[in-house]
């Protein structure tokens, strides 16, 4: 039961899209990288059918939400320390840090509101974001006493 006022939201297909999956193909291209995770073969809109008025419908598709993963991500950091003593009561310790050491790239998959995901574009299938944060290096002296 709706409340008294309270208007239903029309869901309409530049909202919701639902996609076949085509069977016999991967979800995913063999070498997948930056200019193309997805395979594009692999989606396929799902068409309308009209309803007992006549009105088309959008079929529902055979894809689960979430059905796709984006590629993991790998980080290295590392750290050394050395310490020193100055006296008995002081040391000192050096210290050299790394972020990021191997300085590899994280690419993300586009948001779901993103045009690269509707069927029919340049950019679908591929990781239009990555993270910009490069190797870091941090030194540092620490003096105890």
């Amino acid at each position: 039961m709706e409340a008294k006022g309270a208007k239903r939201a029309k869901i309409t297909k530049k909202d919701f899209l639902p996609l076949y999956l085509v069977l016999g193909q991967s979800l995913y291209l063999p070498n997948g990288g930056p200019n193309g995770w997805f395979n594009p073969a692999a989606f396929a809109e799902p068409g309308t059918t009209p309803n007992a008025r006549g009105a088309q419908l959008i079929k529902f598709g055979t894809l689960q939400r979430r059905a796709g993963r984006g590629p993991g991500t790998n980080n290295l950091d590392f750290s050394i320390f050395r310490g020193f003593s100055i006296s008995e009561k002081m040391r000192l310790q050096f210290r050299a840090e790394a972020f990021n050491l191997t300085n590899t790239p994280a690419f993300f998959l586009p948001s779901a509101a993103s045009p690269a995901l509707t069927i029919g574009n340049p950019n679908f299938g591929k990781l239009t974001a990555s993270s910009a944060t490069g190797r870091q290096l941090q030194f540092g002296l620490k003096l105890v006493f």
